[in-house]
């Protein structure tokens, strides 16, 4: 077991064997990057407690990023090939993982970009759902998606003009607060008793917060649309959390453990 220094760049305890190492952070995320099998595959692994999924999100694609830049700048001559295991086939150890069913990095933006819902395997035997392989990720953000590691989509495959524009987030205002507590209450029934935990994970500071309940009287209905009307203002640091859009209303439904909603956000707007 490694201690941290005071001069480490890297400030956390951390194990680590002859080919690998693990981690885990103050915010409920636990890494594993691990050299496997006799072609050295790269292997990262990566789990997190449960309603911390966007801090996994965020920490896998800056560990893909600095696994990419490592090889990039000592073996630029190095042919690579990324690969995705199979979420079902996904369980430690790893010795051999082209043994197991995996799918390229540029097979699965391909799909992102045509906006299919299912990868096919090899021997067309096998489909999974994009959804269960990058879960608690936005596919209309594809610049963000954790895969890249932090490089443009244009890197990895050919982006066409027409798949362009659909892959922007949609941005919402205050003009769609109809719609958005439409979509949330009456269709989804999600109770306004949750405004609070919502509005905090949206961005709002807590002193707004504390505001909206005293002018609302705790009136959790009211409380809710005042809340979800600041966030379509983007005040506070909404816009430090993606802004008002589809996208990152659902990750933050998935922070406060309404993933139903949050699936049902995606699957319509996302």
């Amino acid at each position: 077991m490694a201690q941290p220094q005071e001069d480490d760049k890297l400030k956390r305890r951390c194990t680590f064997w002859k080919n690998g190492l693990y981690w885990s952070n103050g915010h409920g995320v636990g890494s594993l990057v691990e050299i496997v099998d006799e072609s050295q595959c790269v292997l990262v692994m990566m789990s997190c407690e449960k309603g911390y999924s966007d801090n996994l999100v965020s920490l896998r694609r800056d560990v893909i990023g600095e696994v990419m830049s490592v090889y990039k700048d000592s073996c630029p001559s190095l042919e690579v090939k990324e690969l995705v295991i199979d979420p079902k086939e996904l369980a430690y150890p790893v010795n051999t993982p082209r043994e197991r069913t995996v799918y390229s990095v540029k097979v699965v933006m391909s799909a992102i970009v045509k906006r299919e819902e299912f990868l096919v395997n090899a021997t067309g035997t096998r489909r999974t759902r994009l959804k269960e392989i990058l879960t608690d990720e936005s596919l209309s953000d594809i610049s963000n998606l954790s895969l890249l590691g932090g490089q443009d989509i244009k890197e990895v495959i050919e982006v066409t003009e027409e798949f362009k524009t659909p892959l922007t987030p949609i941005n919402l205002d205050i003009n769609d607060l109809d719609i958005v507590i439409k979509e949330l209450t009456s269709d989804q029934h999600l109770p306004c008793a949750v405004w609070r935990r919502l509005g905090l994970q949206l961005g709002l500071y807590d002193p707004r917060l504390v505001d909206i309940d005293t002018d609302c009287r705790g009136q959790s209905e009211h409380c809710f649309h005042a809340c979800m009307s600041a966030w379509l203002r983007g005040d506070d640091k909404v816009r430090e959390k993606g802004g008002p859009s589809w996208s990152s209303l659902a990750t933050a439904l998935d922070t406060i453990e309404e993933k139903p909603v949050a699936s049902y956000i995606r699957d319509k707007y996302c």
